[in-house]
């Protein structure tokens, strides 16, 4: 078992209403150790959020701490943004 581990969960605890959270292996119980301020309007977009405080965690452990961004903000990608572009 590793010590180090962090679960990335994503609970839905009121329909449409999603949350992601940070869980260490404590024993036989895991406890949060981070989790999202607020509900996110979908499964993918608490996920994505969650994975970004994941790597802000492994950021802070290795060099160039802090450089990855901090989610503040949901874009629905349903809203029109004008046509899009192929790359």
């Amino acid at each position: 078992m590793d010590t180090e581990a962090i679960a990335l969960v994503v609970d839905e605890p009121i329909a449409g209403h999603f949350y992601w959270v940070l869980q260490k292996q404590d024993g036989c119980d895991c406890r949060p150790i981070d989790a999202a301020a607020g509900p996110m309007p979908t499964y993918g977009a608490a996920m994505m959020a969650g994975i970004a405080a994941l790597q802000r965690r492994a950021d802070d452990r290795g060099p160039g701490a802090g450089s990855a961004p901090i989610v503040t903000a949901y874009v629905d990608p349903s809203e029109d943004l004008g046509p899009p572009t192929i790359h």
